[in-house]
């Protein structure tokens, strides 16, 4: 489809609705796409895309408990 196609039927879509949140996503779609921040373009606050950027940078040792570690946590919740 050319872009001038896909430009028209945009606007005809636009134009011919009044389904709000159609709308509303259409507008947001666009304003993550020219945004100069990343958490923006995620669609997340600066703060969430701080926290997750901090979660992905952390070292993962730090997480990690052996496997009986596992099952001792969670044997309350299972009857043999």
């Amino acid at each position: 489809m050319a872009i001038q196609e896909m430009k028209e039927k945009l606007h005809s879509l636009i134009e011919e609705t009044n389904n709000e949140i159609l709308l509303e996503d259409l507008l947001l779609t666009g304003n993550r796409i020219y945004t100069t921040h990343p958490h923006e373009a995620e669609g997340l606050s600066k703060e969430d895309c701080d926290e997750l950027i901090s979660f992905v940078n952390k070292p993962p040792e730090n997480d990690i408990i052996s496997y009986d570690e596992l099952k001792s946590s969670l044997s309350r919740w299972f009857t043999k």
